[in-house]
């Protein structure tokens, strides 16, 4: 489990052991001892979540005499993936492996190939750019080895139905959470990108594992956005640490947009870190339009807490009316902004067409095909965030037909799922339309987002119904 504090009180009063009485901005207590209060900001630590806990289990061919330990299963050398690429159809069987490692490195190259399916790897998907570090990086660091064994042994042995590579994946999941919580006790390592690689990843193994705890990806999210954070965006200057930034930026967004918390990503600063380019994978134009998009998603969740602010308070009162005029304000402007950057992006990235449904879909007959998953993606949230505009020029009582407009782009949302949604990575890629379309959803399409939910908690397990409530 990531981001679980240590404290409440200040690092000083808890380095003394002493109450702290947490006054703002800084405590009585450090004003007595005589030192300026380093104020409350706790840091973070990771233990392993309840469902993978790593369990000793007796072994009865250890029960000898001289007191020998049973080896884990993450020490046993012989661990062999081979077994899972025979029952892969149509895939090349990799050539004799002398060792585990040997056989991870090999099994990444096929793992990039099935997160990219039903399409064909292409250096524009940011999963793809993610993933394709890891074979060059592995056996450089400890931590993010095992995070890289857990999260391709679990992929293999769900693809597979294996049961002993599932468990596997949890051993290594509870060593690689182990070491990180030493690494972060250490500064030299703490920061670096081989551990933010690994918090990334395991983040990642959380969000398709975790089926027991429905909000658990709240707290690895949170977490994740603590460390980036603590690096600081001056930390940002490599391929692999810009694409990992730009990887784990929409779980920090939902994350602020779900929790109430403010999204630190929404400043200039760390606008400026992820604008840079570092490959020419996309056309310059294409890329700029992106991460244009990107800096106005980051403002998503300050309006979101500012609509669920006005669903509780008495407009008629002269300070609500203010705060609606201020909201109402905000909400125009980025409107307008969203409407120049559509126009612009439709001309660069085609928008999607309309083709009849392959599963014959009753309440969708009629879906929204794209050329690209990536452009797929940016349309999907440009619905979500129109959605959102929508709501609350509805809610301030702002003239024009916005409960039609709401329901138009939550439709777009939902026809984009047969196309949007295949794949291994399909369910995170429609995870926030879907949880947008479904707070305000009518009962039937309602149901029917939950129908498609259930589907893909198969796969993913952070899509599980019970995360679904309504909290607009």
């Amino acid at each position: 489990m990531v981001g679980v504090p240590r404290s409440n009180g200040c690092s000083l009063c808890v380095k003394r052991r002493v109450k702290c009485d947490q006054r703002l901005p800084g405590c009585a207590k450090c004003d007595k001892y005589g030192q300026p209060c380093p104020g409350y900001d706790r840091g973070f630590k990771f233990i392993t979540g309840k469902p993978y806990r790593d369990r000793r289990r007796p072994n009865p061919k250890n029960n000898k005499k001289d007191g020998a330990r049973p080896k884990s299963a993450t020490s046993d050398p012989m661990i062999d993936l081979e077994p899972t690429c025979q029952t892969m159809a149509q895939r090349e069987k990799p050539s004799s492996l002398v060792s585990v490692d040997m056989n991870i490195v090999q099994h990444l190259c096929v793992l990039i190939d099935d997160f990219s399916q039903p399409y064909t790897p292409s250096p524009t998907h940011v999963v793809v750019r993610w993933f394709g570090f890891l074979p060059s990086i592995y056996g450089q660091n400890r931590v993010l080895d095992a995070s890289i064994r857990s999260f391709t042994a679990h992929h293999f042995g769900r693809t597979t139905k294996n049961t002993q590579m599932v468990s596997y994946a949890r051993s290594a999941y509870g060593e690689a959470l182990h070491g990180l919580r030493k690494s972060l006790e250490t500064p030299a390592e703490s920061l670096s990108s081989h551990i933010f690689c690994a918090v990334v990843l395991l983040c990642m193994y959380e969000l398709f594992t975790d089926t027991e705890n429905p909000e658990s990806w709240m707290k690895h999210a949170k977490g994740l956005g603590q460390l980036v954070q603590i690096r600081g965006p001056e930390r940002y200057n490599t391929e692999l640490d810009i694409t990992l930034l730009k990887a784990a930026r929409g779980l920090i967004v939902m994350h602020s947009m779900f929790s109430g918390e403010v999204c630190f990503l929404a400043s200039d600063e760390w606008h400026d870190k992820m604008r840079q380019q570092y490959t020419l994978d996309l056309p310059p134009e294409v890329h700029n339009s992106i991460e244009l998009f990107f800096v106005y998603f980051t403002y998503a969740p300050g309006l979101v807490h500012k609509l669920y602010s006005l669903r509780h308070v008495d407009a008629t009162g002269a300070e609500a009316l203010q705060t609606i005029s201020g909201v109402l304000s905000e909400a125009l402007e980025m409107q307008m902004k969203l409407a120049i950057w559509y126009r612009q992006f439709s001309q660069l990235a085609p928008p999607p067409t309309e083709t009849l449904s392959s599963t014959g879909d009753e309440l969708y007959p009629i879906i929204l095909k794209y050329t690209d998953v990536s452009y797929a993606t940016i349309y999907c949230g440009y619905y979500s965030y129109m959605v959102i505009i929508h709501e609350i020029l509805k809610t301030c009582g702002y003239p024009g037909e916005h409960g039609a407009m709401v329901a138009y782009f939550r439709d777009q949302i939902c026809k984009s799922v047969e196309y949007n949604s295949v794949g291994v990575m399909g369910p995170y890629r429609m995870g926030f339309p879907l949880r947008v379309a479904f707070e305000i959803a009518d009962p039937v399409t309602r149901s029917w987002i939950l129908n498609r939910l259930e589907q893909f908690s198969n796969i993913y397990a952070a899509a599980q119904p019970e995360n679904y409530h309504t909290v607009l």
